[in-house]
C-alpha cells in the first residue's frame, strides 16, 4: 500500500507539469496570433483618429447648417452632382476637415442677416467639396430655376479666397432676381474701349493693380487681377474676394482710384439688396 501511494504522488506532479507546459504553449500561440507589434498598434491608433475626424466633420457640418442654413456635401453623397461640372469626389476626411473649418471661419466674416437668404427666403445653398476638376478649374458656382445654388470647391491653396469669390456669385444671382438691371453701368468704370476677354491665355497685366508699384504707376489700374478681365461677373467676384481677405487698408482703397470707384458701386448694390451691416472689410473702407 505504501509503494502505490508514492507512485500516485509522482503521477500528480507529472500531470501538473503537462498542464503548465500546455498553458505556456497556448499563451505563445495566442500572442503570435494577435501579432501585437508596433505596426498593429499604429493601425489601431489611426482608426481611432479617423473616427474622431469624422465626428468633428459632422459637428462642423451641422453647425454650418444650423447657423447659416448652408449644406456641405462630399464623398459619395455629392457624386451625382459632379459629372455636370467635370469634377471628382473628395473622400479624404482629413482634407474635408480642414476645408470645413475654413468655411466655418470664413462665414463669420459676413453679417448674420446675409444668411436669411438661405434660412428664411426659400433659397438653398449646397457647398460641394471636390478633390479636383478635370479641366483645371478651382471652383464653380451655379444656380437653377428652383432657387437652388451650388458652390463647388476643390482643395486649393487659395481655398478661402475661392469660397468668397464663388459666394459673391451666389449673392449676385440672388440680387439679379430682385433687381432687373443690376450693375447696368459697370462697363463705364473700365478703361475707354476696353473689352473683356474670355480666353484666359490672352490676358495681360495691362490695367491690373500692382501692390508693389507706386500710386502714380497704379493710376491706370482698373482691375485687381488678370482674371478680373474675363467678364464683368468675374471682375466683381475678384474684387469681393480680395476685400474679404484683406487685413489692412490697401492702396487701391484710396479715394479717387479707379478700383475704389468700382468698389463703391459694387458695395452700394450689396448694401441695398443684401445687408447694410458691416462685412469683414468694412473697417478698412473710408
Amino acid at each position: 500500500m505504501q509503494r502505490k501511494a508514492i507512485r500516485k504522488e509522482k503521477l500528480s506532479i507529472f500531470t501538473y507539469f503537462l498542464i503548465f507546459s500546455c498553458f505556456v504553449g497556448i499563451t505563445i500561440l495566442v500572442y503570435k496570433e494577435l501579432n501585437i507589434s508596433n505596426g498593429f498598434e499604429e493601425i489601431l491608433y489611426q482608426k481611432n483618429v479617423e473616427s474622431n475626424v469624422e465626428q468633428e466633420n459632422k459637428y462642423y457640418i451641422n453647425k454650418i447648417k444650423n447657423e447659416y442654413g448652408i449644406i456641405i456635401e462630399y464623398g459619395e453623397e455629392a457624386k451625382s452632382f459632379l459629372s455636370s461640372v467635370n469634377a471628382n469626389i473628395q473622400d479624404d476626411i482629413n482634407i474635408v476637415n480642414n476645408n470645413t473649418k475654413i468655411i466655418y471661419n470664413a462665414l463669420k466674416k459676413y453679417p448674420k442677416d446675409v444668411f436669411s437668404i438661405f434660412k428664411n427666403d426659400g433659397y438653398n445653398l449646397h457647398i460641394l467639396l471636390v478633390s479636383n476638376f478635370n479641366d483645371n478649374n478651382i471652383a464653380l458656382a451655379s444656380k437653377n430655376t428652383l432657387n437652388q445654388y451650388r458652390i463647388y470647391l476643390s482643395n486649393d491653396i487659395d481655398f478661402e479666397r475661392a469660397f468668397h469669390h464663388e459666394f459673391f456669385h451666389v449673392l449676385e444671382y440672388y440680387m439679379a432676381d430682385k433687381v432687373k438691371y443690376l450693375y447696368y453701368a459697370w462697363n463705364s468704370y473700365n478703361p475707354s474701349g476696353f473689352d473683356y476677354e474670355k480666353d484666359i491665355s490672352k490676358l495681360t497685366e495691362e490695367f491690373v493693380y500692382n501692390k508693389y508699384a507706386t500710386d502714380d504707376e497704379n493710376k491706370n489700374a482698373y482691375f485687381l487681377t488678370k482674371y478680373s478681365k474675363v467678364s464683368p461677373r468675374e471682375d466683381r467676384a475678384e474684387i469681393f474676394a480680395e476685400l474679404m481677405m484683406i487685413n489692412k487698408k490697401e492702396g487701391y482703397l484710396k479715394n479717387g482710384t479707379n478700383i475704389d470707384a468700382k468698389i463703391n458701386y459694387l458695395l452700394n448694390e450689396i448694401y441695398e439688396n443684401i445687408s447694410i451691416s458691416d462685412f469683414h472689410f468694412s473697417t478698412f473702407l473710408d
